[in-house]
């Protein structure tokens, strides 16, 4: 397992509920993310016996002054129609469009009565329905979904994403339980408990029995005759045993653990035909059961469940460094991979595996707004982004301006201290040529000129002939030793460094012409080069 989340990542801090309504109790974690990273930092789960269900959660946002940006909450399994299909073809705008043709006859009501949402589980290679893509498609009623919007909303909640139930333990363990193996998810409820088979990553089934830890309770205040409330205490401190006992107190307890046995029968009976239809139907063998929830609490039911399913069973737990800075979740290490699962749904990317069942008239109307803050936002980003441009492009101009015209002043000053007659200055560059085609006419006046090796200023002086006017090229750097000169400079492109090349290669005192390197500066402007000439 690995201790700490990473999700999508975000420019701005988010805060994120997730609001898991059970039957018994309602819990509520909620979780700030930030740069892909999400830290927990409340839990609070209270009875729903206490009150209403919009009293609750109103008492839970008010007493935490919970402001979140987005709230998951979820419908249940038994609520909800999940089917899985072939399509024959991958492209997903076609299977969203045909899903509605393919379900339309598999269930039992108009199909404008349902809100319909899917996830591809795998994409085929569209030859054929049996090379086709996998898909998951759940329906639910819009009187059922607007039922549940309805309530929360007297709460004052609006939630962003409205999950299935069964599909929240699959985001806790794929957050922190990397496998391919295939494994099943249950959450035991109070009077519900849902059933999630992973495959290779991916939610292959899922299925919501009516069946909980009331039902246990309730068979243990009928058979021995006592109230629902001792009937609980009994089963929460006794549990299941697993060996023989002695004495008057422990044939009571054994008494009990064993009408909780009988009370699980039906329960057992139901997962274990779930369980065999699956392996069935995909030739894959479960090898794995995780269990979570307030009934999975029961003692000794991990080592129970697995002795009568001859399987391996453990608790999805979440990573200790999770939960240390979390208040209140002493004792809830069994309720909050639910609660968790849901936050982590809502700080998906919009591909991910996953429902949401705000849709069509149940659209969440704050995601206009949301989407119209995030374009402003990026319009200003952008617009920041432009003029620290501009000012850093300003700011560099002027460096160069600024040394351009030191370098200018430098050449100015060595022209003067070579030449100290000249009073009238031009043109460096020009006024320089002149003065040593001046000195070369002394030189040849005075026989100087003739059978003698060529210096490094008549070498420069015939480079600088060869090159034509109108080619932009400025020679920064010469180098001369007895074989070799190295010059460097720059160009306004590749093509005029070639050119200059090319004409230094007519130069008959020069064996061999190189340009050894030639590359964009910084600014992408200029071409910078470097020549080597072999005499």
């Amino acid at each position: 397992m690995r201790g700490d989340f990473h999700g999508i990542g975000v420019f701005m801090a988010r805060k994120i509920v997730g609001l898991d309504i059970g039957s018994h109790s309602i819990k509520v974690v909620v979780a700030r993310e930030r740069l892909g990273r999400i830290d927990l930092q409340q839990f609070y789960e209270r009875p729903v016996s206490n009150g209403s269900l919009q009293e609750i959660i109103r008492g839970i946002f008010q007493e935490g002054k919970i402001h979140p940006d987005i709230v998951v909450s979820s419908v249940p399994g038994n609520r909800v129609s999940v089917h899985y299909l072939k399509i024959p073809f991958s492209d997903e705008a076609k299977i969203v469009k045909v899903i509605p043709y393919e379900v339309e006859g598999v269930i039992p009501f108009p199909l404008e009565d349902m809100v319909i949402d899917q996830f591809i589980l795998s994409k085929g290679n569209g030859a054929g329905p049996e090379h086709g893509s996998s898909v998951c498609v759940a329906l639910i009623k819009k009187e059922t979904l607007k039922d549940h919007i309805d309530s929360l909303k007297g709460a004052y909640i609006d939630p962003k994403v409205i999950e299935l139930e069964s599909l929240a333990l699959y985001h806790t363990y794929t957050e922190w339980y990397k496998t391919e193996d295939t494994v099943a998810l249950l959450d035991i409820g109070a009077s519900r408990s849902n059933l999630c088979i992973v495959s290779k990553g991916k939610p292959g089934y899922v299925r919501t029995f009516n069946r909980g830890g009331n039902g246990i309770t309730s068979t243990i205040q009928d058979n021995l005759g006592i109230g629902f409330e001792e009937a609980e205490e009994k089963k929460i401190s006794t549990g299941i045993i697993l060996y023989e006992t002695t004495g008057v107190e422990e044939d009571d307890k054994e008494t009990v653990s064993s009408v909780i046995k009988k009370g699980l029968d039906p329960f057992i009976t139901e997962l274990k035909q779930s369980l065999h239809a699956y392996e069935i139907q995909y030739n894959e063998p479960v090898s794995k059961l995780y269990i979570a929830g307030g009934s999975s609490r029961l003692i000794n039911i991990d080592k129970f469940l697995g002795n009568e399913l001859d399987l391996e069973v453990e608790h999805l737990s979440v990573p200790n460094e999770m939960l240390q800075k979390l208040p209140g979740v002493e004792g809830a290490g069994t309720l909050i991979p639910t609660c968790i699962g849901l936050v982590l749904r809502g700080a998906q990317k919009k591909h991910a595996s996953g429902l949401n069942f705000r849709k069509g008239e149940y659209f969440y109307r704050k995601e206009v707004k949301e989407s119209t803050g995030r374009i402003l936002y990026i319009i200003a980003a952008i617009i920041v982004v432009i003029l620290l441009g501009s000012i850093d492009f300003y700011s560099r101009y002027q460096d160069r301006v600024a040394r351009h015209q030191q370098i200018k002043s430098d050449i100015r000053k060595a022209y003067i201290e070579t030449f100290p007659g000249t009073t009238n200055i031009v043109s460096e560059n020009q006024q320089l040529k002149s003065a040593v085609e001046e000195l070369k006419k002394k030189v040849t006046a005075l026989g100087g000129g003739k059978n003698r090796a060529m210096g490094a200023l008549d070498l420069l002086n015939t480079i600088n002939e060869k090159i034509p006017k109108e080619l932009q090229v400025n020679i920064n750097d010469f180098f001369m030793d007895k074989s070799k000169i190295r010059l460097q400079g720059n160009s306004d492109s590749f093509e005029n460094v070639e050119r200059l090349k090319k004409e230094l290669e007519g130069i008959t005192l020069f064996k061999k012409v190189d340009v050894s390197e030639a590359k964009l500066s910084a600014d992408q402007k200029l071409v910078k080069f470097r020549i080597i000439i072999d005499l």
